[in-house]
């Protein structure tokens, strides 16, 4: 089977530094710069213990590399979750079995941390990211 794990989530907000402050000092967590990024003023990852970026705080205001074919609009509750990202194998199967389907797929490099990024809706509407890693 494709799908390895459950990635991340991601929240796109207008109160980044209220959500980040939420994961730091109300539940403890961690929360580090994305890549690329010097500061969390516009984004944040927020780690597990295993110092595992499980929740992705970004900006509404922030241009995504899915924005292009999937715009985002900005809501509360759960509206807020911008995506769901899996860990997945076997890039060019799951464009394929994607493609197949019916789907529209858009494709994101990022060579910084080896990973190729897949983004596709499902039939509910929810964004999925793809992410294959170690390409």
């Amino acid at each position: 089977m494709p799908v390895a794990a459950l990635d991340h989530v991601n929240v796109r907000t207008t109160d980044i530094a209220g959500t980040l402050a939420f994961y730091r000092d109300v539940l403890g967590m961690e929360v580090v710069p994305a890549p690329g990024a010097n500061d969390i003023t516009r984004s944040g990852w927020v780690l597990d213990t295993a110092k595992r970026p499980i929740i992705h705080v970004g900006s509404a205001e922030l241009n995504y590399p899915s924005d292009g074919t999937h715009p985002f609009t900005p809501a509360n509750g759960s509206g807020a979750v911008h995506h769901v990202a899996i860990a997945c194998t076997d890039a060019p199967d799951m464009r394929r079995r994607l493609e197949a389907a019916g789907l529209d797929v858009s494709e994101n490099a990022i060579p910084s941390i080896n990973m190729l990024q897949l983004f596709a809706v499902d039939p509910n509407g929810i964004m999925l990211e793809m992410n294959f890693r170690d390409l």
